[in-house]
C-alpha cells in the first residue's frame, strides 16, 4: 500500500502505527489491523524488514524512521542526514531525494525524512526549523512525511506559535517528535501547547509517543505512531555512537483501565495479597497481567498484549465523529481511568497516584491558534 498525491493524507488519517525495531516487527505484525494499523520500523535492518513485509502483506502499511534525530543536532545548512556504512552523511536536496526514493524502493508505504534533532527556540532552533520546512518544500514529491524531532520546549507559550507557523507552511504532512528527559508532556505548558498544535495543524501526526496519541487524535491530529518499547515512546537527545552493551529487557504492560504503562514488577507488588487484574485481549485470554516474567518470550508477549490493548482503544476512537464527540469519548476514558486508580488503591491498599499527565488531559482544551497567514493579515487560502 503506497502513497501518492492526496492519498498520503488518507493513508495517515486516524491511523495508529506501532514503532518497533527491525527485530520486533514480526512479533507484533499479526496483531495489527490492516485498515487502521501499521508499523514504523527502526534499526539498521529496517529496509530489509520492510521489503519482507511488503512482499508478504502487500496491503500492510509499513514505513521507516532512520533515527537521525538520535545521532545529530540539525543546523540551518544541514537539517537532514543519515548514518551509512561509510559513516555520517549530510544530505543536500538531491541526496535527500535519493534517500526518500530508497525507502519507497524498499517497500515503504510513504517516505519519511531523516531529519536531525531540532533544538529549542532559545537554543537557536528557529532557523533550523525554518530550514527543514524550506528544504522539504523544495521536494517535488507527494509521498513524503516531514519528520520534526523537536525539544519539548517548542510546546511552551513562547514558541508554540512559531512551531505552528512552520508546520502550517509545510506542503507535506508533518510527524512531530517531542524530546525530553522523561515524559515530555509532564513539562510545564506542554499538554496545552500540543493540543493547540493538533487543533491548528490538520496534517500533523504525533510520532514516537505513548497514550498521548489518543489525546492528540481527539484534538485533531491526523494520526500517530506509538512506541512498542519505552525508549521509542518519546524523543531522546542525540548521542554519539559509543557502541556499548544492551540491557536486559523487563516486561512492561499497558494497563488499559489505568491508561498507563506499568512494569509488571509494580503490578506484582500491588497484587501480592489480592487477586490480580486480568485481561481479555487476544494475547492474554483472561489471564492475569502479573504473569509476565523477564524471560524473552514473556517480554515479547507483554509487548503483544500492549499492542492489542492500544488497538482496542483505537477501535473505539475510530468509531467516533471527529470533533466534540471524539473529545467527549476521550474525556470519558480519562474519567473512567481516575475511578480505576481509586478502585485499585482501595483493592490493594497501595498508594496509587493519578499521573500528572492524565490530570492535565482532564483539563479544558485551549482554542486553536489562527492560521499564520491570518496573523499577518494575509488571505489564508493564498500562497504560503
Amino acid at each position: 500500500m503506497g502513497a501518492g498525491g492526496d492519498e498520503i493524507d488518507e493513508l495517515l488519517r486516524d491511523r495508529l502505527l506501532i514503532m518497533v525495531n527491525d527485530r520486533s516487527a514480526i512479533d507484533v505484525l499479526p496483531y495489527l489491523p490492516v485498515r487502521r494499523g501499521g508499523l514504523v520500523l527502526t534499526g539498521s535492518a529496517a529496509p530489509a524488514r520492510c521489503r519482507e513485509i511488503r512482499n508478504a502483506l502487500p496491503d500492510a502499511v509499513a514505513v521507516m524512521d532512520y533515527g537521525s534525530h538520535t545521532r545529530r543536532v540539525a543546523t540551518p545548512d544541514t537539517p537532514f542526514g543519515l548514518k551509512s556504512e561509510q559513516g555520517w552523511r549530510d544530505l543536500d536536496l538531491s541526496g535527500l531525494d535519493e534517500i526518500l526514493d530508497g525507502q519507497r524502493v524498499n517497500g515503504a508505504s510513504y517516505a519519511v525524512t531523516p531529519t536531525c534533532f531540532i533544538p529549542a527556540d532559545e537554543a537557536g532552533g528557529a532557523p533550523v526549523l525554518a530550514a527543514v520546512t524550506a528544504q522539504a518544500n523544495r521536494l517535488r514529491r507527494a509521498d513524503t512525511v516531514v519528520l520534526l524531532p523537536c525539544s519539548w520546549r517548542w510546546l511552551q507559550h513562547s514558541s508554540v506559535s512559531l512551531l505552528t507557523e512552520q508546520i502550517q507552511a509545510c506542503r507535506h504532512p508533518v510527524a512531530l517528535i517531542m524530546q525530553a528527559d522523561g515524559d515530555p508532556l509532564e513539562r510545564n505548558q506542554a499538554v496545552e501547547g500540543l493540543r493547540q498544535l493538533c487543533r491548528s495543524c490538520p496534517r500533523l501526526v504525533l510520532w514516537r509517543t505513548d497514550l498521548a496519541a489518543f489525546d492528540a487524535m481527539a484534538h485533531g491530529a491526523l494520526g500517530a505512531a506509538v512506541g512498542g518499547s519505552a525508549v521509542l515512546r518519546h524523543g531522546v537527545a542525540p548521542r554519539p555512537d559509543k557502541g556499548g552493551g544492551g540491557h536486559k529487557a523487563y516486561p512492561v504492560v499497558l494497563v488499559r483501565r489505568l491508561l498507563r504503562y506499568h512494569r509488571v514488577a509494580t503490578l506484582q507488588d500491588w497484587f501480592a495479597h489480592v487477586p490480580p487484574w486480568t485481561c481479555d485481549c487476544t494475547v492474554c485470554e483472561s489471564a492475569p497481567l502479573t504473569r509476565f516474567t523477564d524471560r524473552d518470550a514473556d517480554v515479547i508477549a507483554a509487548m503483544q498484549h500492549s499492542v492489542c490493548e492500544l488497538y482496542g482503544l483505537h477501535e473505539e476512537l475510530d468509531a467516533t465523529l471527529i470533533g466534540d464527540e471524539r473529545i467527549g469519548w476521550w474525556r470519558q476514558q480519562l474519567a473512567d481511568s481516575a475511578e480505576y486508580h481509586r478502585l485499585l488503591a482501595a483493592q490493594t491498599g497501595a498508594e496509587v497516584s493519578f499521573p500528572k499527565v492524565l490530570q492535565a488531559w482532564r483539563r479544558q482544551s485551549p482554542a486553536a491558534l489562527p492560521r499564520f497567514g491570518e496573523r499577518r493579515g494575509q488571505d489564508p487560502s493564498g500562497p504560503s
